[in-house]
């Protein structure tokens, strides 16, 4: 009876260290690789400037995350923006899908405007807020929509103003905002937050919102060199070229460019490029820890890029 008994314990023990052996493999794969079989969402500001299509190109190449949206973000704040900042990121969106043939990817416009303000925030309803709520309610349970939002949160924003129901099913990527880790300070005197400055006040005090955040601080330091760049990326497909061209056509004078969009990508498929750290929000939103990177290997980036650039050749 004893010797049963011992002999029951003994494969017990083994079934719960084979079974922990195998989720602790998934986990760690999952980590170096980033995320897998998540379906994502990018609201992308693609008329602003050159980096959000480097990022853009990035993450549609790689076959590890599954794009199943792109919205096209406003960036009216910037000094030369035309009266329809949106329609411009539209066009090069549906641009950069059919270069690729991805158009079979929805592909919503967003709003034109950024949120009103009558007492308080009213959203800016458009195809894509309704994209992002038909597709969070759409997840199965314990499962999250990730979102990432490579300009002004004003998509965001409206979907979750529109039906807040959706916010404890995102996981939300935002690039935006300046943090010093030094006087732990925030600053919202930053290109994307000013895009919007009440849309990231809403994200900010989402209580419930799974929030990560690339701070323009720490993205900062990715550039790309353009003589290196157009060696690496010349002649491998006609989406390498376009990013290229447009480089040559729109900014021929810049020798560099600061990749901030590509950080928060290269960042998220590849989590052991950067360093998360929970902090408190700033001090005029809801107190609530979000995460935030605060620091990223800009060498190992700037290598993965070229290697998925070589690995995707021939798009």
């Amino acid at each position: 009876m004893i010797k049963r008994l011992f002999k029951t314990i003994i494969i017990l023990i083994l079934v719960v260290f084979i079974a922990y052996i195998i989720v602790s493999n998934i986990a760690f794969f999952q980590g170096e690789g980033g995320s897998y079989n998540i379906k994502t969402i990018i609201d992308a500001d693609s008329g602003n400037e050159m980096d959000v299509l480097y990022a853009v190109t990035r993450a549609l190449t790689d076959h590890n995350i599954e794009i199943i949206g792109l919205i096209s973000g406003q960036w009216n704040f910037h000094e030369n923006a035309p009266d329809s900042s949106a329609m411009v990121s539209q066009e090069i969106n549906e641009e950069i899908l059919e270069i690729l043939n991805l158009t079979h990817i929805h592909h919503p416009p967003g709003a034109y405007e950024m949120l009103h303000y009558n007492e308080n925030p009213v959203a800016q309803p458009s195809e894509g807020a309704k994209f992002i709520i038909e597709n969070a309610n759409g997840m199965a349970s314990g499962q999250k929509l990730m979102v990432i939002t490579l300009g002004a949160t004003t998509n965001l924003a409206s979907a979750i103003l529109m039906d807040s129901s959706i916010i404890p099913k995102l996981d939300c990527y935002i690039m935006g905002l300046k943090y010093d880790p030094f006087k732990r300070a925030w600053n919202k005197n930053e290109f994307n937050a000013r895009n919007d400055l009440d849309a990231m006040d809403i994200i900010l005090n989402a209580k419930d919102l799974d929030l990560t955040v690339m701070t323009a601080t720490v993205a900062g330091e990715l550039k790309f060199q353009k003589k290196e760049t157009f060696e690496k990326l010349r002649d491998k497909g006609n989406i390498w070229n376009w990013l290229l061209q447009n480089w040559d056509n729109n900014w021929p004078e810049n020798q560099e460019w600061i990749m901030q969009d590509v950080a928060l990508i290269e960042a998220i498929l590849h989590p052991k490029l950067a360093t998360l750290r929970e902090i408190y929000t700033p001090p005029e939103n809801t107190h609530r820890k979000i995460r935030i990177y605060t620091k990223i290997k800009t060498e190992a980036m700037i290598k993965d890029y070229w290697k998925a650039a070589e690995e995707n050749s021939g798009y």
